[in-house]
């Protein structure tokens, strides 16, 4: 908990700007725009601003007519009452019948408007979502960047070590061959040295692995990771934010501006418009219709200029048989087996739980900025003690190092002096 409490401080507070330098050579920008890009987490929350673009467009839909065309072609046989003309047909007739119709909803409770407002809401979320989706996906790269920097640094040290060890080696095995040291002397400083070069060992496999973690995070080839590096920032590369005087005026700006707050209250709002949607289903429904249609019948005939009883042609049956007709229509809902109140019932509910969710997501995010300032104030006052720790240990060291080379100390205390400085250094390097 700690841990991501300090990589979220090092993304408030500081920010890199680099370029890529070669193909394999990636910032901490270059590794989030990368992930953004093939990240398939990301890629589906913005399927999530897609649908809720959708539902948006179907909300606007709702209030437009509806408008539908038919056609039919048919053949009736045998004994039947032909409707263009109210005959009795006994033989095989030809009939076709086309039309359109149109409907509309009139009123229904206000539950388009509603969904309107609903769907609006919807896509704010979606967005937030994504951009939730970011942020957390951007702390997760910086963290295994910033560990990245952290096996980067244990190497030089490792390697420093080792360089050091070595030369008390060469040291002190020329001192055993003139006589002037004991062999013991050499036996302990190669044990050291033994014991740093299983510590670089260890420390370039950790490094691996971290690039490794990386690169799978980027979506990249694993092969990828032995020759996949990263640009260290700079002190001078470092834009420093000032941290907030209280932990309050903190908590204060993120309950404002953070994403998962704005979407809980989004989804408070939402949850409440559907109890409305829901409320809704106790109203009347009033809607409209208007149909024309047109039809052609094989046995409509008229007698022609010769007497002749012949069949009405297709075009002019079509133009003579046109019918339109207008309805309006009322629902009024009286029961329906408890649906509508359970409906409504059953979104109060949701009411409920979208607030509890809003108050859960304030308190987790409250106590997470509380733990980070007081963390960042404690760095503060920690870093200076930690620089002038490691200044002291650096001196106690050389000193120690003097007095072995003259034999004053034995190899034990010069270890001690090493370690000392070494933890000094890690120390150091954390604070920082």
């Amino acid at each position: 908990m700690k841990t991501s409490r300090v990589i979220l401080l090092a993304l408030v507070f500081f920010s890199f700007s680099f370029g890529t330098v070669a193909q394999t050579t990636w910032s901490l920008q270059s590794c989030i725009d990368h992930a953004f890009e093939h990240n398939l987490q990301i890629k589906q929350s913005e399927l999530g601003t897609n649908r809720a673009q959708i539902n948006h467009l179907g909300a606007i839909g709702s209030y437009l007519p509806s408008i539908n065309a038919s056609g039919s072609h048919g053949y009736n046989i045998g004994q039947t009452l032909d409707p263009f003309t109210n005959d009795w047909a006994t033989d095989m007739t030809q009939s076709n019948n086309f039309g359109i119709s149109s409907g509309i909803t009139l009123f229904n409770g206000f539950r388009n408007h509603l969904n309107m407002r609903r769907a609006v809401l919807g896509i704010s979320i979606a967005d937030l979502n994504l951009d939730q989706s970011k942020n957390d996906l951007a702390l997760s790269i910086s963290a295994a960047y910033l560990n990245i920097l952290f096996q980067e640094e244990f190497v030089k040290l490792a390697k420093l070590n080792l360089e050091t060890t070595r030369r008390q080696v060469e040291r002190v095995s020329k001192l055993v061959d003139a006589g002037a040291s004991p062999a013991a002397d050499l036996l302990d400083v190669k044990a050291q040295e033994a014991s740093d070069a299983a510590s670089l060992i260890s420390s370039e496999n950790a490094r691996f692995l971290a690039k490794l973690n990386l690169v799978q995070m980027l979506q990249l080839e694993g092969d990828k990771a032995s020759d996949f590096e990263i640009i260290a920032p700079q002190i001078g590369d470092l834009e420093v934010s000032p941290i907030p005087q209280t932990a309050q005026s903190a908590v204060s700006y993120a309950m404002t501006n953070f994403p998962q707050i704005k979407a809980a209250q989004y989804s408070v709002d939402d949850a409440e418009l559907a109890l409305s949607v829901a409320k809704s289903g106790r109203y009347p429904r009033i809607s409209g219709s208007y149909n024309v249609g047109t039809g052609y019948s094989g046995n409509r005939r008229d007698f022609d200029d010769l007497g002749n009883l012949v069949t009405i042609p297709f075009m002019d049956q079509l133009s003579a048989n046109v019918n339109q007709s207008i309805f309006f229509s009322m629902s009024i809902p009286i029961f329906n087996g408890f649906s509508v109140q359970n409906s409504v019932e059953q979104a109060g509910v949701n009411v409920l739980q979208s607030k509890y969710a809003k108050e859960s997501i304030s308190q987790t995010l409250r106590t997470s900025i509380e733990s980070a300032w007081a963390d960042a104030k404690a760095a503060q006052k920690t870093l200076t003690a930690q620089e002038a720790a490691l200044t002291s240990a650096e001196l106690a060291f050389a000193n120690t190092e003097l007095r072995f080379e003259a034999g004053a100390v034995s190899a034990l205390e010069y270890a001690d002096a090493r370690n000392r400085l070494d933890n000094a250094r890690i120390n150091a390097m954390r604070t920082r």
